[in-house]
């Protein structure tokens, strides 16, 4: 049995190692200055830019005014804006706009029906070759919209993943600790991209996919995003990422609202795992290995942690090293509760998030509607 806990201790510790070291490690390796796949940047097919929003009065007309101060000719974009049963002035905001912008639409829905539907009428509506993917709060630079584009040149690509950066307006550990892993995440798909012809996942609050390609999203879905990534992946379509098509995001200032967003995200990605599991096996060059490293491994670290300390407490000679950690956990969320916390709290949090999000999963998700998430708290 000692001999027993010992192996699975070892495998667990190295599963873990694989997926948040050696993983990342390899693609920072392999990363290069240099954008893989061919760029026109006078490009400029009709666009059509889609984003849901639902209360979002304090970040709406920013959004709307980055989309169109750009170097892109405005007369070929088009903004569908569908509002969820907005109720706090979003939509008497756009409303306003309008005059200023002809080409900027709104669609309000009957009732509340989540992000993914409303993303899937959107699609529908727009007139666009290329549809850009956006959220409400993503602040667009100048050249975002020319950047996403370039690379829709080569016939191959059919999507392109745009970088999302923080911007530090306000700051603290908790935005820190965010902000670096987005930063980390942009340089993985870099790489990705640049090895592989793919990146393993589109951020939903920025990318680009040609229209015709656009399939439908399942209905109460979470991760929309990941849902086209995957399905044009399965098709063995190229997805590029581009790490000049920035978008700004002011990501949040507290840890119970990242807490709340990443059980979320963990919802969707069990949704995609269900959906896409098969790629593992079907394709395990380069698609399955990159998903099992850079998602998978990750979505069920807090399950393998588990098995790790129960592991370490069958071996009499690492007893008290399961121990420690079984005490570690609770310490990390007493200090969450004192506001003293950094990044191994962080990631102690954000796995706690995971597993609840798959408890939640499968108890089963009927409805995809969501509240915004509070950016900045004072």
């Amino acid at each position: 049995m000692a001999q027993l806990g010992a192996t699975i201790a070892l495998i667990s510790a190295a599963l873990i190692g694989l997926t948040y070291g050696l993983y990342p490690a390899l693609r920072l390796l392999r990363l290069r200055k240099s954008t893989r796949g061919c760029q026109d940047m006078e490009f400029q097919p009709e666009v059509s830019i889609i984003f849901a929003a639902y209360n979002e009065k304090e970040v709406i007309e920013e959004k709307i005014h980055s989309i169109y101060a750009t170097r892109y000719d405005t007369t070929k974009v088009t903004v569908y804006i569908g509002s969820d049963q907005s109720n706090d002035g979003t939509d008497e905001i756009i409303k306003s706009m309008q005059s200023q912008y002809p080409n900027l639409n709104l669609y309000r829905t009957k009732e509340r029906i989540g992000k993914s539907s409303i993303m899937n009428i959107l699609a529908e509506k727009a007139n666009g070759n290329i549809l850009i993917a956006t959220d409400a709060n993503i602040i667009f630079k100048e050249d975002t919209i020319v950047q996403l584009v370039a690379s829709f040149h080569s016939h191959r690509v059919a999507a392109v993943a745009g970088a999302l950066t923080y911007s530090g307006k306000v700051s603290n550990n908790t935005a820190k600790t965010e902000g670096a892993y987005l930063n980390l995440e942009n340089a993985i798909r870099q790489s990705e991209s640049q090895c592989f012809g793919f990146c393993l996942g589109m951020e939903g609050g920025l990318y680009a996919i040609r229209k015709e390609l656009w399939r439908p999203i399942p209905k109460a879905t979470f991760m929309e995003d990941f849902f086209q990534t995957m399905q044009l992946l399965v098709d063995d379509y190229q997805i590029a990422f581009n790490s000049k098509a920035i978008g700004y995001e002011e990501v949040s200032t507290s840890f119970e609202e990242e807490f709340k967003r990443k059980i979320r995200i963990s919802l969707g990605n069990f949704q995609n795992l269900k959906r896409f599991r098969s790629v593992l096996i079907k394709k395990v060059w380069p698609l399955g290995y990159a998903f099992l490293l850079h998602k998978v491994l990750r979505w069920f670290t807090p399950h393998i942690i588990i098995i790790l300390i129960l592991a370490l407490m069958l071996n009499p000679t690492t007893q008290v090293y399961g121990l420690v950690l079984l005490a570690f956990l609770p310490f990390q969320f007493l200090l969450v509760k004192f506001k003293i916390h950094g990044p191994i709290t962080y990631f102690c949090a954000m796995n706690a998030a995971m597993l609840i999000g798959h408890f939640l999963y499968l108890k089963g998700v009927s409805s995809s509607v969501w509240e915004p998430t509070k950016r900045i708290q004072e």
